[in-house]
């Protein structure tokens, strides 16, 4: 299987290995397959468990940020329905008085942090000095909500936005320490097929199977149409995806990207589907929690190690 992106590496690894595996028995004990930097196929298989440590890592922590980001959504939406409640308070209680025109306009929910903060923080001020005012009653909104726990709450906002920023850090960093990975395995997989053929004759069997690290050009399949919904009775994702009329169709597979934004530097293989099966599977890959947002594509990969995805479907987990 050439390599088309994070989640081709181990599969393409693994056919090198097993591969490397038939030329050291071909060129038998002690005379065994060692490329430059003495790299022989042990070394590779290390390589290679680092990796799938490392692609476990990487899906850890953008799964952390992606959890980060759900309780910020919370937490905004919850401190929203309050900064409304709070204007609609004054309003009421103290019309045309010199706190309605003090009142900040509330944010909208996708403001960025700093513009969303501010106008909380001037609720928050604005309260307590009303509060402060003898001659008005304390401002309690519903469910005896008080100003002291609006400003916990705005705290635990701020802190959930540096936590957020922290784990993105961290993803970001798991996500080069991978492609490091990736680009060192990449130049053994150079250096093998360029040594390699060197111990056998043109027309060799081993030299003829020699995987490859690139897909045939010209063989890009076209691209089926996705959909998605949350099934609720089954409480997952349900994928659904039109037929590919390519003869060379070797699987589907259906990847994610746990948040909105679909990157192929983040997608993971949720499911792989034969020729002939079912064009259909429910996943919660992406959906740890109530909140959580994943998107998805299902690729058309041929045998000839081309592949093509879908559109985008987001999903949110209710």
């Amino acid at each position: 299987m050439p390599i088309s992106g994070p989640t081709s590496y181990v599969p393409t690894v693994e056919e090198f290995l097993g591969h490397w595996l038939s030329v050291d028995t071909a060129l038998g004990a002690g005379n065994e397959l060692v490329l430059p930097g003495a790299v022989n196929r042990a070394a590779l298989q290390t390589r290679l468990d680092a990796l799938v440590a490392k692609q476990a890592d990487v899906q850890a922590k953008i799964n952390a940020e992606e959890i980060a980001r759900g309780d910020i959504e919370i937490r905004r939406s919850d401190l929203l329905t309050r900064a409304n409640q709070f204007n609609d308070k004054v309003r009421a209680l103290l019309p045309g008085s010199k706190w309605v025109r003090a009142l900040p306009n509330v944010p909208t929910i996708n403001e960025s942090q700093g513009k969303f903060v501010q106008p909380l923080d001037d609720i928050g001020n604005l309260w307590g000095l009303i509060n402060a005012d003898p001659a008005i009653p304390d401002i309690v909104l519903l469910g005896g909500y008080v100003v002291a726990t609006y400003l916990t709450d705005v705290t635990g906002l701020k802190s959930a936005s540096t936590a957020l920023n922290l784990a993105g850090s961290n993803s970001k960093v798991a996500r080069e320490e991978r492609n490091d990975i990736q680009d060192d395995i990449h130049a053994v997989l150079v250096s093998y097929r360029q040594l390699m053929p060197t111990h056998f004759a043109k027309t060799h069997a081993l030299v003829e199977s020699l995987p490859k690290l690139t897909p045939d050009p010209g063989s890009t399949p076209d691209a089926v149409t996705a959909n998605g919904v949350w099934d609720v009775a089954s409480g997952m994702a349900r994928i659904t995806w039109t037929a590919s009329t390519n003869p060379n169709l070797a699987q589907y597979e259906v990847r994610f990207c746990a948040g909105p934004n679909y990157s192929t530097e983040n997608e993971s293989v949720a499911a792989s589907i034969a020729p002939g099966g079912t064009l259909e599977v429910l996943i919660d890959h992406g959906l740890p929690t109530p909140g959580s947002v994943a998107t998805y594509r299902v690729y058309v990969i041929t045998s000839t190690g081309n592949e093509k995805g879908s559109n985008t479907v987001e999903i949110s987990r209710p």
